[in-house]
């Protein structure tokens, strides 16, 4: 039991525990659910650490940060934990549809615009691996802050950039439809702003797609119009193909059936058995 003196945070599983800090999964029993706890005993990263919190983190906005206290002479963090199937998960367990998969990055982008996440936090839940998704769609984040005690001046543009593009990573391929391979080529331009303007952008992309049919536009990909291609002239050719196996398969049945009526078949002839001969005249 980790505790407070406003609540009790029970111990349901010890993730990770080492010299630097123990890793817990804990039942939350002031708000319900479960949350991650980061136990660190390095008391001489104390005042660096909660002298960051204090001016990162605002609590009213960034409600995935529980508290930080002081227990058993170690400083404890406590982040909001939600279990379930993860976004990698998801995608590749699910077929999920083109305006699905628009819906599920606007609502990752607009968690983390409503949290006011710190570039910190932000860089650690844009994983496949931590985001969280429930079967109507609601997004979640799990955020693993083990490395908390070295350089927080995180950057969330890659992971950023990366999520977003496993979302569309058919898409991508077959470069269409058009107006969605134009916003991933400003991407990485609008990743160097703010989550807000980023959030603009996609929305009026998921506005752009609204009703978009998924087979209205022919792959722009050599790749992809020569696989086209290929599987439409397979199945003109495909019932020529079938006559001509089945013409052939009769054709050598009646040929054994031919051979084997011309083969004559020598009976053995003996003169001798051991040491005793054969009189053929008798």
């Amino acid at each position: 039991m980790i505790s407070t003196f406003e609540t009790d945070y029970p111990i349901t599983a010890v993730r990770e525990t080492n010299e630097t800090y123990n890793s817990y999964l804990c039942r939350n029993m002031r708000d319900g659910g479960l949350c991650g706890i980061l136990s660190i005993h390095d008391k001489s990263l104390f005042p660096s650490i909660v002298s960051w919190l204090t001016d990162a983190v605002d609590p009213d906005a960034f409600t995935d940060f529980i508290e930080y206290f002081m227990f058993n002479d170690d400083l404890c963090i406590v982040m909001k934990y939600t279990q379930g199937l993860t976004l990698e998960k998801k995608l590749t367990t699910e077929a999920l549809s083109l305006a699905e998969r628009l819906e599920l990055g606007r609502k990752i982008l607009e968690r983390a615009v409503l949290l006011d996440i710190p570039e910190y936090f932000l860089d650690k839940c844009f994983s496949p691996n931590c985001i969280m998704v429930e079967p109507d769609l609601t997004v979640s984040f799990n955020y693993p802050i083990e490395d908390i005690m070295k350089d927080r001046n995180c950057s969330a543009k890659a992971n950023t950039e990366r999520v977003l593009r496993l979302l569309f990573t058919r898409e991508l391929q077959r470069k269409v439809p058009e107006v969605l391979i134009r916003f991933f080529d400003r991407l990485p331009e609008l990743t160097e702003g703010n989550m807000i303007d980023l959030y603009s952008e996609y929305y009026a992309l998921c506005v752009a797609l609204e009703g978009y049919d998924a087979d209205s536009e022919q792959p722009r990909t050599f790749s992809y119009r020569l696989w086209e291609g290929f599987k439409k002239c397979f199945r003109k050719v495909k019932t020529v193909l079938i006559v001509l196996l089945v013409m052939v398969a009769f054709g050598y049945l009646i040929y054994t059936m031919f051979d084997t009526g011309k083969s004559k078949v020598k009976e053995p002839h003996f003169d001798r058995i051991g040491t005793v001969k054969i009189d053929k005249n008798r």
